[in-house]
């Protein structure tokens, strides 16, 4: 409302102020929930609801949430669905969705104007396979052992003028590890990452899943 002009005019300094506020509290707040998410993986709590449902609108939605930022960036994005539909598996939305949207924000964020970024889907034997490639910075080789772990954000990373709480890729891999999936990526510095998870075909969860 401020920022449209709704309450009164406001000069372009004002306006600069409101933004920088609102983007630092969307900051704040993403690192309170991230914290939220890994004490409770780490203390067991980080319940899950299961259901039987499809993927690929659960990555549609996500895609069409970044299309703002795509447009401001000129990213090349592309979406490619399976010819065929993916059978539905039991699986938690919102945590998949999450999963997801770690890996798409991420893939957009470190990829410069005017690059590309593809997401896929494919039905393989026994399960459901996602990827997200990127055209951006890339991960550094003797670094990529720590992608995974707590607050780790690689070098190149940390140079740019980005923000992210270091959480994104830990609980996201507990996640798909959850659900009885693997997740894994292929990067090379400068040219670009490739990140994937693949996810089983069952009817019912593995035993770390938890419903209530």
């Amino acid at each position: 409302m401020l920022l449209d002009g709704d309450l009164g005019k406001i000069t372009e300094e004002q306006k600069d102020f409101i933004e920088k506020t609102y983007k630092s509290n969307e900051r704040m707040i993403t690192l309170i929930n991230d914290l939220l998410d890994v004490t409770r993986i780490e203390e067991g709590r980080y319940l899950y609801k299961p259901v039987l449902a499809d993927v690929e609108p659960i990555v549609q939605f996500v895609t069409n949430s970044y299309q703002e930022e795509i447009k401001k960036k000129k990213i090349r994005f592309e979406f490619k669905k399976p010819e065929e539909g993916l059978p539905k598996i039991k699986l938690d939305v919102e945590k998949i969705r999450l999963a997801i949207d770690n890996l798409i924000e991420n893939a957009i964020r470190y990829t410069p104007a005017y690059g590309k970024v593809m997401v896929s889907l494919e039905h393989k034997k026994g399960g459901i396979e996602f990827s997200v490639k990127d055209t951006g910075v890339g991960i550094p080789k003797d670094q990529q052992g720590r992608i995974f772990t707590k607050f780790f954000r690689a070098a190149n990373v940390m140079r740019m003028a980005t923000e992210g709480t270091g959480l994104g890729l830990f609980i996201t891999k507990n996640i798909i590890e959850a659900h009885g999936g693997k997740i894994w990526f292929e990067s090379e510095e400068g040219k670009g990452t490739t990140f994937y998870f693949a996810i089983p075909v069952k009817e019912e969860f593995g035993e770390f899943l938890k419903e209530f």
